[in-house]
């Protein structure tokens, strides 16, 4: 893989190449500052990805914002990574809303993040100049921009953009064209944004607004610069990091649970960070009260056992009995394994055999080095609702640290 650097220090550039011998001993990496031999270097797109500096108050940003023009934005352009001095937040939108197609914060940035960063770039661009990638149009939406898309799942894809004239990125969850058409699922969607707003915690994501145009229901919430679990859960996780996550995690399940709410579908791609410490759950799509009291809400949500993630499926929810708060705790479980170890506890070549092992299966044993946690996690994995920990208060009592 050839990597061109733009705008690093020398202790960047020294930094940059020790993680690369590390981590991905087969790239190449060509620094350059930012001038206009870089700029033509760069446009000419010989590189498989670009890495660009970005300084503490957002220096350089004007170059980002130039390149990411003359390249384009198409899904086979070549990949900018913006690699900044600070965790914020906002100065990671400003670098997405220039042009970036990742930002990297280099406080805590680890040669596995980093190598896998530059290898999901590069093969997302590899399949888009392979044909298999489809440029679309980007939907209109009143008071938006809509600058790309960043996800996509059977019922909406989610795309990256900027609200009016500020200066700060936000995602839009677009409802498919045809399941907007559906009044069953329109109804689900706007149950899913009122249950969000409903929910006011650090540890939930913010909401924006919620509407219709043209049509199309969407979502508007807040972006988040850190990425997801899962990202980190392949860089690995020391055990004292992943006991923090968990704390946080359970205050957000704690709030979900005191809103008389239960998730149902707690999964590493649900939780995000909007910097290096601070998390926040979102996806509230299979999300149903506690103690639903019409048929209507019930109906509205009795294929959540399909759309669920098998994976973090509790053992009740696998075998379609009624679930309550403590099968969120399960998939707290599964998490915390799955951070612990790198692998989540179960793995299975079909849903069958993931619900199977769920059911029935033994907790595996975790690797020496978080042995110390094996009790917590085989209470949260308990198959008996009634010998897990009762509630997300008594998780977080239990492992705060």
């Amino acid at each position: 893989m050839h990597l061109l650097l733009l705008g690093a220090t020398e202790g960047l550039r020294y930094r940059l190449a020790d993680m690369l011998g590390s981590a991905l001993p087969e790239s190449t990496l060509v620094a350059r500052n930012y001038d206009a031999a870089a700029f033509a270097i760069a446009e000419e797109q010989a590189s498989d990805v670009v890495l660009c500096a970005v300084g503490r108050n957002g220096e350089h940003l004007h170059f980002i914002r130039q390149l990411a023009q003359a390249i384009g934005s198409s899904a086979n352009s070549t990949p900018l990574i913006a690699l900044t001095d600070e965790q914020e937040s906002e100065l990671a939108g400003r670098a997405l809303l220039a042009g970036a197609k990742t930002v990297l914060p280099l406080p805590g940035l680890s040669p596995a993040l980093l190598a896998a960063s530059l290898k999901i770039a590069h093969a997302q661009k590899l399949h888009a100049q392979a044909g298999t990638a489809k440029e679309e149009k980007m939907p209109s939406v009143a008071g938006y921009r809509v600058l790309r898309c960043i996800g996509e799942g059977g019922m909406s894809k989610v795309y990256l953009a900027q609200r009016g004239d500020e200066d700060t990125p936000v995602v839009l969850k677009i409802v498919d064209a045809q399941l907007a058409r559906d009044e069953t699922f329109v109804l689900r969607f706007a149950r899913e944004c009122k249950l969000l707003a409903s929910v006011r915690h650090e540890n939930v994501v913010r909401i924006h607004d919620f509407s219709v145009d043209a049509n199309r229901p969407y979502l508007a919430m807040e972006y988040f610069a850190g990425g997801d679990l899962k990202s980190r859960i392949r860089g690995g996780l020391p055990a004292k990091t992943a006991l923090k996550i968990m704390m946080q995690i359970a205050k957000a399940i704690d709030a979900v649970h005191g809103a008389g709410l239960v998730h149902r579908d707690l999964k590493p791609h649900n939780i995000m960070f909007r910097d290096r410490n601070q998390l926040a759950l979102v996806d509230f799509g299979l999300a149903k009260p506690i103690d639903p009291n019409t048929t209507a809400q019930m109906q509205l949500t009795q294929d959540g056992m399909v759309l669920a993630t098998p994976l973090y499926m509790s053992p009740e929810q696998c075998i379609g009995r009624p679930q309550d708060a403590r099968g969120d705790l399960y998939s707290c479980g599964v998490i915390l394994f799955e951070m612990l170890a790198g692998t989540p506890p179960f793995v299975g070549d079909s849903p069958a055999a993931l619900a199977y092992q769920h059911v029935n299966a033994e907790v595996p044993k975790l690797p020496a080095r978080a042995a110390g946690f094996q009790s917590v996690v085989e209470k949260l994995l308990a198959k008996n609702p009634e010998n897990r920990f009762q509630s997300a208060r008594e998780l977080f009592a239990h492992i705060a640290i």
